[in-house]
């Protein structure tokens, strides 16, 4: 088996969108990348190849196997690199129906929102095996397995201060290369932890509000009521975060929100699509654990509180 082999669990636009990106880099090498599907009904529809179209409708397929979680061999070599793409709420459960084929030495690649799963991680693995991969590369389904490269955007791989280690330095340059740096914009970053503090920080006040107005990320800038509730949600949120002893110092959050918002004004948060298609949403590990956080220390989370419970009630209205 080849060492740069990859396996790619989470077959929406972001796992669709990084396995065709490391198939082309990965055709010429033994095994190169494979699609894994959470059954074998799933696996029946997938018609053998992902469809990538870029943001001018140019269309490239990429010919990668796939092969169902539920009926993999028994005698199938250990995963040596993992990408995980699924939502938070599903890494526990992804994780433990791979645990016969992952091992000590397995790497795996955290690609999803939030933070708390990421750390949970980090300290139950050994160091320099669990990578954070954030990215600001925009990418939608046109239909299963029809991937849109709406944006091309820039992706940071890092690990997570709990992973300090004399071997993580090295693990962290052998993990760029095995990615498709030169196609995905990848690079390395030292401040990581940081990183993933501010992005969870923008998700909290973007994706709960784009529910409650069922809006587009830059209408939150342009109507003058989700304005409002955008800067006073921001002002909780600094003040939480200033307060949280896990949390590191943050450039200024507003200022942070307001660059996204603008940047990504003609997107639906990832929040407000999961509604619009009756999917469990994310957000208990953004607001939900932003709440958690702030009652653990006695902080009050009034309005984040409000947003939570909203886009709960939105999510209990599901067929």
């Amino acid at each position: 088996m080849a060492t740069d082999q990859w396996h790619v669990l989470g077959a929406g636009a972001m796992g669709c969108l990084w396995a065709a990106a490391l198939q082309r880099q990965q055709q010429s090498a033994v095994g190169g990348t494979v699609l894994l599907l959470r059954d074998t009904a799933a696996l029946t529809h997938y018609p053998g190849m992902i469809t990538l179209e870029s943001a001018d409708s140019r269309i490239r397929q990429f010919n990668v196997p796939a092969l169902a979680v539920t009926a993999l061999p028994d005698d199938m070599p250990p995963i040596q690199n993992l990408l995980l793409a699924c939502k938070a709420q599903d890494t526990e459960a992804a994780l433990d129906s791979l645990s016969p084929w992952l091992n000590e030495t397995s790497r795996i690649v955290l690609l999803q929102n939030g933070i708390r799963v990421q750390q949970e991680l980090t300290l139950r693995r050994a160091p320099g095996t669990v990578f954070c991969l954030s990215t600001s590369h925009g990418a939608w389904t046109r239909r299963p397995f029809h991937v849109v490269h709406a944006g091309i955007g820039n992706a940071w791989l890092g690990l997570l201060p709990a992973a300090a280690h004399d071997d993580t330095t090295q693990a962290l340059a052998m993990m760029l290369e095995a990615l498709p740096v030169g196609e995905m914009n990848v690079s390395a970053d030292p401040r990581m932890l940081q990183r993933l503090w501010l992005k969870f920080a923008v998700n909290c006040a973007i994706n709960p509000l784009t529910v409650v107005h069922n809006c587009q990320n830059g209408a939150l800038l342009s109507n003058d009521l989700a304005r409002g509730h955008l800067q006073q949600l921001c002002l909780e949120i600094s003040v939480l975060m200033n307060a949280l002893p896990e949390c590191p110092p943050l450039p200024d959050i507003w200022e942070q929100v307001r660059q996204v918002a603008q940047a990504t004004q003609h997107n639906y948060s990832s929040t407000l699509q999961d509604i619009r298609n009756n999917k469990t949403t994310e957000i208990e590990h953004l607001n939900g654990w932003l709440c958690e956080l702030a009652s653990r220390h006695q902080l009050a989370s009034p309005l984040n509180q409000q947003l939570l419970q909203a886009v709960r009630d939105r999510q209990s209205l599901r067929i």
